[in-house]
């Protein structure tokens, strides 16, 4: 499905944009930035950019600097902020925002989702961006955000926290927002006869006692443009938690974790559930395959490389 897919960047990168993220090198960089993640008033979901914001402040402290986490403008105190959650800025943040204020994106680069505005979209023109997936960039590109970087999203020992309850009572668990196709297969689950659980707006330890007690964490895609939500199923894997997801080996994103998940294209979904749910050896052994790929993918050293020397 994705073997022709080829990078649009490979062609641009002997040059470095203006709007690059880390200009300078790292002993620029160590201890100029802050992470601020977006957090309005009353809108719980910025909570779901916690554990890659939480990644990267200890990536920061790993390497010698210091980032701190801040959910104020007002706690800048002069720091560059690194941005998470910025399709939640109103467009005229661009006249306020420092220069070399870095966008990550999180969102799926697609036109079915209503994240993508004109007004993010301008924002990711403006200034510095970074992404966590291949696929997600070249999109980017073709909405004229042509100095995009990558960041992949990788391990940090102090996001393995979750204590697996001794029984599990949850066949299924799934987190996030629910649209048709979603729902669909859930509902094929239970009508399979699964205990299926699904959690909306739930976040922190209160998501994770449920995920603790969940045999199966279940990984839908939203839209058709199915970039691989390795935001979430990272958190999972560094927790050693069994994963199936959607999804095909060949996806360019996919592919460096696919020894550590159970995966199926939609329409197999409950076939391959049920037969996990018959085999705890093998919900086991991906759990435990899937936490030995995440924690050899380290944030620090992503985090290096991206800012070089």
């Amino acid at each position: 499905m994705y073997a022709e897919a080829q990078t649009t960047f490979d062609a641009i990168s002997g040059s470095r944009s203006a709007l690059s993220a880390f200009p300078g090198g790292w002993d620029y960089h160590r201890n100029r930035h802050c992470i601020w993640v977006v957090s309005p008033i009353g809108y719980v979901h910025s909570r779901a950019f916690e554990e890659v914001a939480l990644g990267l402040h200890y990536a920061f402290d790993e390497l010698g600097g210091r980032a701190p986490l801040i959910s104020e403008p007002s706690n800048w105190n002069g720091r560059i902020p690194i941005v998470f959650g910025a399709n939640l800025l109103p467009a005229e943040a661009a006249g306020w925002l420092p220069k070399g204020t870095i966008l990550v994106n999180l969102e799926q680069v697609s036109k079915e989702s209503s994240w993508i505005s004109g007004a993010y979209v301008g924002l990711l023109r403006q200034f510095p961006v970074l992404d966590y997936s291949a696929r997600n960039r070249d999109e980017l590109y073709r909405l004229g955000i042509t100095h995009a970087g990558l960041l992949r999203v990788g391990y940090n020992s102090g996001l393995t926290r979750i204590a697996h309850a001794p029984v599990k009572d949850i066949d299924v668990l799934f987190y996030g927002s629910l649209n048709e196709r979603r729902r669909d297969l859930l509902r094929a689950l239970q009508n399979a006869g699964l205990n299926v659980a699904n959690l909306f707006g739930v976040y922190g330890a209160e998501r994770d006692a449920i995920i603790a007690r969940s045999k199966i964490v279940i990984n839908i895609h939203h839209f058709d443009a199915q970039v691989f939500e390795i935001v979430r199923v990272s958190y999972l894997l560094a927790n050693r938690v069994c994963v199936l997801t959607e999804g095909y080996a060949d996806d360019p994103d996919m592919a460096p974790y696919v020894e550590g998940l159970a995966f199926a294209p939609y329409g197999d979904l409950v076939e391959r559930c049920l037969s996990l749910i018959e085999n705890q050896g093998e919900r086991d052994l991906l759990a435990e395959r899937g936490f030995e790929i995440m924690s050899g993918i380290s944030q620090s050293a992503i985090l290096r490389e991206a800012i070089g020397r």
